[in-house]
């Protein structure tokens, strides 16, 4: 096959790569957005505040004590929405405010996703704020006309920027696609093919451009989907928010994507055989690349999301030929734990219970 046989040939998959519909980036269940919501309307009026020595919802550490993270079916605090028992049923059937099978899905799909809850995030009484005296409101018309456009210029502010959010999940396919074929180019003209060696250039430098919009728009996804924000420095360093792996991987590969554009064009400027050094560069960028997409992933899809996948190539390649027998047993998970657990439970109370007995004969 010539070298422009095999260069179309590449195109074409990178084309038919490019235009096939991207699976996945459908919306999980936002706990702001749906379940506070459902809290505030439905239940804090009588597992708020106000009933301190019953079930509240309005704390999480308390709410959690009725929620099985991962199991919906499991969850008291589910049971009770579905129960045939109109003792047992929430809300009560006399309160005149039920849940919509969509609402008690919202719920089930939360619980079963892990039942995240972000910290920060208070749960008011939305029937008491309804209720609210009539003097509030008056005090409200009063203030001052300054202080009335403020929140609305702060609102528009925000809506600006939850739009540029809004298009990260659409913007951050094109420049991943783009830089890992710039690799692919750059792998195959290592030894001189000079029409492979344009397709890797310039893949590189609209990829860039790609990365660096998904980098503006991923900035505002990010506190939108409560994912983790950035108010001060020290923030880009938080290991403890789900998006450090995919933000700092992604940032790094821009920067490094960016300066990559520049060391490229210089060097084919000058050497009309383009050098080799930056087509190494391209080709590590592609592995950084693919390494923050599968971050980003990990966040929409869970961590599961390649089990089918992992489990169809130890068909072909086991994981004992690679790794040693210990791969497989931590790959049976909770399964091959169980038994040890029970194991060790019996033997630490056979232990205790030899102790007791010894301390009642001392």
């Amino acid at each position: 096959m010539t070298n422009k046989n095999l260069c179309s040939l590449v195109i074409v998959l990178l084309m038919g790569f490019l235009a096939s519909p991207v699976i996945g980036d459908g919306p999980d269940v936002s706990f702001e957005k749906d379940i506070k919501p459902i809290l505030e309307n439905h239940c804090i009026n009588c597992h708020g505040p106000e009933e301190p020595e019953g079930t509240r919802l309005d704390v999480r550490e308390d709410a959690m004590d009725y929620i099985e993270e991962g199991d919906a079916e499991n969850s008291a605090f589910y049971e009770h929405l579905i129960s045939d028992d109109e003792e047992e049923l929430m809300p009560p059937p006399d309160e005149e405010n039920p849940l919509t099978p969509e609402q008690i899905q919202l719920v089930a799909t939360w619980i079963n996703e892990g039942a995240e809850w972000p910290d920060g995030i208070e749960i008011v009484d939305a029937q008491a704020a309804e209720e609210a005296p009539e003097e509030d409101i008056s005090e409200e018309d009063n203030s001052d006309e300054g202080e009335d456009t403020a929140p609305a210029e702060a609102e528009v502010d925000n809506t600006v920027w939850n739009a540029i959010g809004s298009l990260h999940p659409a913007a951050i396919h094109l420049p991943i696609g783009l830089l890992l074929a710039a690799g692919l180019f750059a792998l195959f003209s290592i030894r001189g093919n000079f029409v492979m060696s344009d397709c890797a250039y310039y893949c590189l430098w609209l990829g860039t451009i790609g990365a660096i919009i998904a980098c503006i728009s991923g900035w505002w996804f990010s506190p939108m989907e409560n994912r983790g924000t950035v108010t001060e420095f020290q923030d880009l360093f938080n290991q403890d928010q789900k998006i450090f792996w995919h933000r700092t991987s992604s940032l790094v590969c821009t920067g490094f994507a960016f300066l990559l554009c520049l060391f490229a064009a210089g060097a084919r400027a000058k050497d009309p055989d383009d050098g080799v050094l930056w087509k190494l560069g391209l080709m590590v960028l592609a592995c950084g690349i693919a390494f923050a997409g599968h971050k980003g992933g990990e966040l929409t899809h869970g961590k599961d999301l390649y089990k089918d996948l992992n489990k169809l190539i130890e068909t072909v390649i086991p994981m004992e030929d690679w790794f040693g027998p210990a791969a497989k047993e931590g790959e049976q998970g909770d399964g091959a734990d169980a038994p040890a657990d029970e194991s060790s439970s019996e033997a630490t109370g056979e232990t205790s219970g030899e102790n007791n007995k010894s301390a009642v004969v001392e």
